[in-house]
């Protein structure tokens, strides 16, 4: 009974886990260029069960099956795919088309976005809607006033003369950039690879949240959450009663 407790409570942290990350989703729907999580998990060590009581000779008794022990959250896994890209018609606005990321600097060195809402500070040079500054492959992009487009692959115009390209990158395995907060990802020393993806000027990505398919996990997780917690309940009641009625004296 001690160990089904364990068991049931395992299940309650590894769906309150689930609830937090989806909860995490749904308030990040709207924000430009999120990449939604997933927690994922997974089975605790099982134990063997041992066949007793037949008078067995043999130095040890024979292993008759396994016992799982209840789960636990093997990790926060980031969905890297493709948001919906969005017109916005803002000259600033750029989204990526295929996998790939901007490039900007922060104080904690350079971080990686697929938030392209980007603006010009009173020098004219391009930053996030953070204030942090976008990098190109020569360093920090200087717009002079004119009319500014931006080509397919990054290059930066400004009344048909090119004044700069952005510093697009890619990575072997996403799946291992961290997230640190406002959409953007730390490459944790992964090197930088060079990228195919499209840059479209007017456009923005959204993040890529299903919201009706993020309703439908928090209520299966809720359920599964109040099943763990029913369960540990009982367990409770027989602990209970196996100490109060069954090994009372009398």
């Amino acid at each position: 009974m001690i160990r089904g407790l364990y068991t049931a409570a395992s299940g309650m942290m590894v769906e309150s886990a689930r609830q937090e990350t989806i909860t995490n989703n749904l308030a990040n729907s709207e924000t430009t260029g999120f990449k939604r999580d997933l927690a994922l998990q997974r089975a605790q060590t099982e134990l063997p069960v041992l066949r007793v009581g037949d008078n067995n000779r043999l130095p040890l008794q024979p292993v008759i099956g396994t016992l799982g022990t209840g789960s636990l959250v093997d990790g926060i896994h980031t969905v890297h795919e493709q948001g919906v890209v969005r017109e916005t018609g803002g000259k600033l606005d750029l989204a990526l088309s295929g996998p790939g990321f901007f490039t900007v600097e922060t104080a904690q060195g350079l971080r990686f976005t697929r938030n392209g809402a980007f603006t010009l500070d009173a020098d004219g040079f391009l930053r996030t809607d953070a204030g942090h500054p976008v990098m190109g492959t020569e360093g920090y992009l200087q717009i002079p006033a004119g009319e500014l487009t931006v080509d397919n692959d990054g290059g930066l115009f400004v009344d048909g003369a090119p004044v700069g390209r952005l510093r697009l990158a890619g990575f072997a395995e996403a799946e291992l950039l961290s997230k640190q907060g406002e959409a953007m990802f730390d490459a944790g020393g992964q090197a930088e690879l060079a990228v195919a993806a499209q840059v479209k000027q007017g456009f923005l990505e959204s993040g890529n949240v299903q919201v009706i398919q993020e309703m439908v996990r928090m209520i299966a997780t809720q359920r599964a959450y109040e099943t763990n917690q029913r369960a540990l309940q009982a367990q409770d009641e027989l602990l209970g009663k196996a100490v109060n009625e069954i090994g009372s004296l009398r």
